[in-house]
């Protein structure tokens, strides 16, 4: 009797345990919901969103708002706006459903390839990481491409897989990419990953209507899809091919020169991708390590292992090229760790997968090449942490023994390296957090092997290498840190304690609206568009939409507002045939002050009161209107 009581509070424990964790993430997430500060892009997702379903605009409208991104990126976080009441919390609380849709999906996922404890600490994994919990709480579309990437690998991963599951794999691998575009490799992937494991007798059915549904997908907005979302993507030959047959002229123009120029040097450069391995280490140290103990005998030959290499692969392959991507666009760089979040789940499939070939490892230069690697890894994270441990480290006493002071002598380190050494004080904010997390990863590496002595002296029979033990240490650590600043606490994403965000903008939404009436034509430049969900029934300039991000220095005006940006000629333009104008201060400076007398005489403000930012006091708007001339 007492058997079958253990019995089935072992098979009913880890269901309750997943079900809290599932309650509490919603918990957080919802605080996070207020305090996360907005981004542009979280407006410009909303508010084409709900223009695009209710008909307002259509994606890739010529003179309409930009459609940089694939519709579908649009419509599955403005369906939030339709169904719900207009604004910003409507579309995080969207985003906290679909993130409780992701991890179940991540808990399916994980428990038919590694059993229901594995599920749960699967999804365990994003409670414990405010990080994580930061990129899928907001109105963005990572929350969407996990959701969909998560599902997808549920119904491709394994033996066995029938026809009908690996054809809604695929399916939901090509709305991925019509989502985001810069995920179009990991539809590839899947198609290259479905015809290994099942064979192509098997695979062809389910690969055929894969590209049919990305097709698919495609044809109610071809040909004016193709120039501005895939022709980056493919090599010059091919686009060259489709041009021979569809006359894409309407996309050739002068666009101007972008006037976000921004170049970071190498240690930033360094500084953001240990950032991004500090926000996601857990995912991005399996991945790592699937090569260094797997490739290439066991990755390739042991059939087992063929999920491993389509998850390691796809997320380093994922990584690299968004890397690559933000070094050469360097105005985007600080963009890099949200981009990781798209994919997330492909990392997190990994552990369970990888955790067998993690006790079994022996081989001693494996040992040696893992163990280098938690060197680098622990290098870098110090150099990603400068910001917030340089202070205290520069501030260190040094002992003085000829004052008898060994624990608060009366030199601060900064100032010995500076004076004595002639370091300067930028050098020592990246050399000195650079030099602690060096000598951190070498205590780890002691304690290692301290821990492995014991062990294996203690130990009869089975015993565990240095290497596993090292590993396991390191993935323990990482989960007792991953809620501090240390590892997953901070993020890109910068947050307000104590406030509530969306309730904030709702209030000056609702306070413009009585100021500004109905059918009023309104120029704004400087804040995000997210006041516009509260303003439905004003007229924009949608061209404005995207703010900075695509205003361009010159340019033939009429092609340049055609695709959807805008230059300097039709912001003086727009202003005049504006009933309205809402800048923020530096935008009234630079713009509004810059006008000819004139222009500016045209114009009075009525107010000035409306503080955008609840945790900046000085991010005022400023509301001018056109005054009637009798």
């Amino acid at each position: 009797m007492a058997s079958n009581q253990k019995t089935r509070l072992t098979t009913i424990l880890p269901y309750a345990l997943s079900l809290l964790i599932l309650i509490a993430y919603v918990l957080c997430a919802i605080q996070y919901t207020k305090i996360i500060e907005p981004v542009m892009d979280e407006g410009t997702y909303l508010l084409k969103g709900k223009w695009y379903l209710d008909g307002t605009y259509e994606p890739f409208e010529d003179y309409g708002p930009i459609t940089n991104k694939p519709p579908l990126s649009f419509y599955s976080l403005g369906i939030s706006q339709i169904v719900f009441k207009p604004g910003l919390a409507s579309g995080r609380y969207f985003a906290v459903f679909l993130s409780v849709l992701l991890l179940i999906g991540q808990w399916m996922t994980v428990r038919r390839l590694a059993g229901k404890w594995w599920a749960t600490a699967s999804i365990a994994l994003y409670l414990i990481s405010p990080a994580w919990i930061i990129y899928y709480s907001r109105a963005m579309t990572q929350v969407v491409t996990s959701l969909l990437i998560v599902w997808s690998l549920y119904f491709l991963l394994g033996e066995n897989r029938k026809k009908g599951q690996l054809m809604l794999g695929l399916i939901l691998a090509a709305m991925t990419v019509m989502v985001r575009q810069n995920l179009l490799p990991f539809f590839i992937f899947s198609i290259f990953y479905v015809i290994w494991e099942n064979g192509f007798k098997k695979s062809w059915l389910p690969v055929l209507v894969g590209l049919l549904a990305f097709l698919g997908l495609n044809i109610p907005y071809w040909p004016q899809i193709y120039p501005i979302i895939w022709k980056p993507y493919f090599p010059a030959f091919f686009n060259n091919l489709i041009s021979s047959f569809y006359d894409l002229s309407f996309a050739s123009g002068d666009l101007g020169k972008a006037i976000l120029e921004r170049e970071y040097g190498w240690i930033y450069e360094t500084q953001v991708l240990f950032d991004s391995v500090r926000y996601f280490f857990i995912p991005i140290f399996a991945t790592i390590l699937s090569f260094l103990l797997l490739f290439p005998t066991k990755m390739f030959k042991d059939s087992k292992h063929k999920k491993t290499l389509y998850l390691a692969g796809n997320f380093l392959f994922l990584s690299v090229i968004h890397f690559y991507y933000v070094v050469l666009r360097n105005n985007v760089l600080y963009s890099f760790p949200a981009y990781i979040a798209f994919y997330l789940p492909l990392g997190i499939t990994i552990i369970p997968l990888l955790f067998k070939d993690i006790l079994e490892l022996k081989n001693k230069t494996r040992q040696w090449i893992v163990s280098i690697t938690v060197v680098l890894l622990c290098t870098g994270i110090g150099l990603s942490l400068y910001r917030e441990i340089a202070p205290a480290l520069m501030n260190l006493n040094l002992p003085s023994i000829s004052q008898g002071k060994i624990f608060n002598g009366p030199y601060e380190l900064w100032d010995v390296l500076l004076n004595r050494f002639h370091i300067s004080i930028r050098t020592q904010e990246f050399i000195l957090p650079t030099i602690a997390g060096f000598l951190t990863s070498i205590v780890i590496l002691i304690l290692s092997w301290i821990t492995h002595s014991i062990v294996h002296r203690n130990r009869k029979g089975k015993s565990y290498s240095f290497g596993s033990i090292l590993i396991l240490g390191i993935l323990c650590l990482s989960v007792l840190f991953s809620p501090t600043f240390i590892l997953a606490k901070n993020s890109s994403i910068a947050t307000c304690p104590g406030s509530d965000v969306p309730a904030h903008y709702e209030k000056n939404g609702e306070k413009i609206k009585s100021l500004i009436p109905s059918g009023s034509h309104v120029y704004w430049e400087g804040p995000t568009p997210i006041l516009f969900l509260y303003l439905p029934e004003v007229e924009v300039f949608p061209t404005q939409l995207n703010m900075q991000f695509y205003y361009r220095v010159g340019g033939d005006a009429e092609f340049v507002e055609k695709r959807g940006y805008w230059n300097e000629e039709l912001a003086l333009r727009w202003i005049t045939e504006a009933d309205f104008l809402v800048f923020d201060e530096e935008s009234y400076s630079s713009r509004f002050k810059s006008l000819d007398a004139h222009i500016q005489s045209q114009f009075q403000e009525v107010d000035q009161s409306i503080i955008l930012d609840p945790c900046d006091s000085t991010s005022t708007l400023i509301i001018l209107q056109r005054m009637v001339v009798n």
